[in-house]
């Protein structure tokens, strides 16, 4: 199996390069550049490893994008590692590929945090996205502007399509001089494999099985994705877990409270 893309932020003290690792998962459409800066400030007391999920980022595009699938891939990354125990964080799509490895692997899974998503299925709310991403005419694209354009109508945050247009690339081929010259942007994250699985990434089973140690769940204050009503269920399947709300944030609390979420996350991890 081909290995994922990743980075490890270590700490420059070296009495914390032995720290348990934590390893953080990005969400649908997203990539490991997404969490740069929180995993830089987080990476002062721990290493921090951030990864482009399949089909994602720099990673291959492969075919298949079940939850298994998924959350293999992150444990081959922490065998190429040597690291046998890791905290994890998962936002949204990640978050749910953590919470199924944390379920099935217990062992390998020293504490969670889940930001922003419940364990369940939801609905299909993506799908106008995909439509106006997979319609982005790209290949006579010549400014990224002209795609920010494209995606207002499905996109009316400002910050959630800055957060979309990271997923272009400049085609180093491109050269405007020649006849049949090559598109100067394409998309990085393998759409057509992405929205052939979206059914099973919106969705979520689980076998009757618990994690039993400590997980954080953190609810952007703005955001419908966790709702009270998705308490029972979250505790059933994650018996020792809190559920923290930052205000004044949504579906990004990551990105739209910066230094809330980092407090929230270092508290939670620090011993």
């Amino acid at each position: 199996m081909e290995l994922l893309n990743y980075t490890i932020f270590n700490p420059e003290d070296d009495k914390n390069k032995n720290s348990t690792p934590l390893f953080v998962l990005h969400g649908l459409l997203g990539s490991m550049d997404n969490w740069r800066s929180q995993a830089k400030r987080l990476s002062a007391t721990r290493p921090v490893i951030t990864l482009d999920l399949r089909n994602h980022g720099n990673s291959p595009h492969i075919k298949g994008m079940s939850y298994r699938e998924m959350y293999e891939d992150v444990i081959i990354v922490a065998k190429e590692e040597n690291i046998t125990s890791f905290h994890l964080l998962g936002h949204s799509m990640g978050g749910k590929v953590a919470m199924q490895l944390a379920l099935a692997h217990p062992e390998m899974v020293e504490s969670l945090i889940v930001v922003d998503i419940a364990p369940k299925p939801y609905p299909l709310w993506h799908q106008k996205l995909f439509h106006a991403v997979m319609t982005v005419p790209i290949d006579s694209i010549t400014s990224r502007n002209e795609i920010d354009e494209h995606l207002k109508g499905a996109i009316e945050d400002r910050a959630e399509r800055s957060f979309m247009l990271k997923n272009i690339k400049r085609n180093s081929n491109h050269n405007p001089d020649q006849e049949n010259k090559a598109p100067r942007y394409s998309w990085k994250p393998n759409l057509k494999e992405i929205s052939k699985g979206y059914l099973k990434i919106a969705g979520f089973t689980t076998a009757l099985s618990q994690y039993p140690k400590k997980v954080l769940f953190i609810k952007g204050g703005d955001s419908p994705y966790i709702q009270d009503s998705d308490n029972t269920l979250i505790q059933s399947l994650f018996p020792s877990s809190t559920v923290i709300t930052i205000k004044d944030s949504a579906h990004l609390p990551h990105i739209q409270q910066a230094d809330d979420f980092f407090d929230v996350v270092n508290s939670f991890l620090s011993p």
